[in-house]
């Protein structure tokens, strides 16, 4: 019998700890595969910041999250979370194949520094919407997942950071992922409609917010006068 319990970012302003998700796309990869492996858990939201509670701060002193807790061992960071309940609980039936391991993994990182380029002409754009091509390539060839018929652990990160794109873009920049992309719309809707992601989502304003916060974003950029 298991003793699961995953640590996440709190909802703002609900407490630590809190029984209300925040938005963290890397704390929602390792809910994605707590659901999918059907593994019981208790969820414990921490309130991001510097006042978490001393009892988490002694079993996780770096204050870091997302963190596991299987009975006495804690494990910290998304890849070695996914990596641990792999090897514990799935078989290494998760495990992307290593030919694909590279796949996507550009478009959140160009997605973040646009966003804090707070310039809807940056250069990121193209990029941006480069690996989006890139990407939309791939799943024609290979799809509908990354590796093929079913989802990897690949996917369950990939999912939440894509929805944090579309979301933020939309919002700050007035951006929408190109429509002729149909592989990358069908790969969204396939991910997003999974019970897994449903029951591990959060509101889009909520997303909004959290990047608004991080990056010091005003309401809007792109209608912003230079």
């Amino acid at each position: 019998m298991s003793d699961l319990e995953f640590f996440g970012k709190a909802a703002p302003g609900t407490g630590s700890p809190s029984k209300e998700r925040g938005d963290c796309p890397f704390t929602q990869r390792v809910f994605l595969e707590l659901e999918e492996l059907g593994l019981p858990y208790t969820a414990t939201y921490i309130q991001e910041g510097p006042n978490k509670p001393h009892w988490f701060m002694v079993k996780n002193p770096s204050g870091l999250m997302p963190v596991l807790r299987d009975g006495e061992t804690w494990i910290q960071d998304s890849d070695k979370i996914t990596e641990y309940l792999d090897k514990h609980y799935a078989g290494n039936t998760l495990k992307i194949p290593v030919e694909f391991r590279d796949v996507g993994d550009k478009i959140f990182p160009i997605f973040t520094k646009w966003l804090q380029s707070k310039d809807p002409g940056s250069p990121c754009r193209d990029e941006f919407v480069e690996e989006l091509v890139g990407f939309d390539c791939h799943l024609q060839n290979h799809g509908p997942y990354i590796a093929g018929e079913r989802p990897t652990d690949s996917d369950f990160a990939l999912a939440p950071k894509l929805r944090h794109a579309r979301v933020a873009l939309a919002h700050f920049m007035d951006f929408r992922f190109p429509q002729e992309l149909g592989a990358v719309q069908s790969y969204m809707n396939r991910m997003e409609s999974r019970e897994s992601f449903e029951k591990t989502n959060y509101p889009d304003e909520m997303i909004i917010q959290g990047w608004r916060t991080k990056f010091k974003l005003p309401e809007k950029i792109a209608n912003v006068p230079n």
